[in-house]
């Protein structure tokens, strides 16, 4: 992209949701349709995924053709869950299921082995959160495949991983929507929060209540408190905030079916956004 094409002043932060990358990309995919193109991007999990995938040059069908490509969601899962699963069940080895080591190596092929910091046009921001400090962090420099799993690596999921001498896991633990970053910086003026939901019914269901259930209501309260303090400091700050939800059905984790009408979902809202 050219530097001229960039919109001046336009940040997009892309949350994080579990295959949320297909809305994600569709929605960044839109915004160009619209004639917006962020000077800066910041993803969580999926969010880092889409939106590291779009800074690294791929755009329009390119983009499409690879996100919605099975070989990429296959890539996060490996044989040796079987060995892991008894140690996660028992807690007393693995921190997680599937390693991410495949999707590390797919990603690398899709980024041609880029490092974070050399992504300007638009910049892009990964959130991790550092399993050492237990603090979340942003970065914009290191390896940018093996950052991207690392801002997708849901705990008991992917095993916590390690990118040189650090540790991270998930960057949605407590950046739900990484933005807070740019409250203080004079080069952006309005941020566009691409944030995405389900539908109700189109995902698994069951009629009794289960850990899950009170694991999931716990973190959806604290990102949706740490969301609103966010959004008031944005307000204190004088920025524009722009937040777009996409409702899409739930992706499914073993089948591709729904990804396209994900995409498309994501697509529309990007291109129907009001700048």
């Amino acid at each position: 992209m050219e530097k001229e094409e960039v919109t001046p002043g336009l940040a997009v932060a892309l949350g994080s949701s579990l295959l949320g990358y297909y809305a994600h990309a569709g929605f960044l995919n839109g915004l160009a349709a619209a004639g917006l193109h962020p000077a800066k991007i910041a993803g969580a999990s999926a969010g880092a995924l889409a939106g590291s995938l779009y800074a690294s040059g791929l755009r329009g069908d390119e983009l499409r053709t690879a996100i919605l490509d099975s070989a990429l969601r296959w890539s996060f899962f490996d044989w040796g869950s079987f060995l892991r699963l008894p140690g996660v069940l028992s807690v007393f080895w693995a921190s997680g299921l599937f390693s991410g080591h495949h999707a590390v190596k797919r990603l690398r092929g899709l980024v041609n082995g880029s490092d974070l910091s050399s992504l300007k046009l638009p910049a892009m921001e990964i959130a991790v959160t550092d399993a050492v400090t237990h603090r979340p962090e942003i970065l914009r420099e290191g390896p940018l495949a093996e950052l991207i799993v690392a801002s997708c690596a849901v705990p008991g999921l992917i095993t916590i991983q390690r990118v040189g001498d650090r540790r991270f896991i998930d960057g949605g633990v407590a950046c739900e929507i990484p933005f807070e970053q740019w409250l203080d910086d004079p080069e952006v003026d309005t941020i566009v929060i691409h944030r995405i939901r389900h539908e109700a019914g189109s995902g698994p269901t069951v009629s009794w209540e289960t850990v899950a259930t009170s694991i999931g209501c716990a973190h959806q309260t604290v990102c949706n408190e740490l969301h609103r303090h966010r959004v008031e400091l944005a307000r204190v700050k004088g920025k524009r905030l722009v937040e777009v939800d996409t409702i899409t059905p739930a992706p499914g984790m073993f089948t591709q079916r729904r990804a396209p009408a994900c995409y498309e979902r994501g697509y529309e809202s990007g291109k129907t956004t009001k700048w």
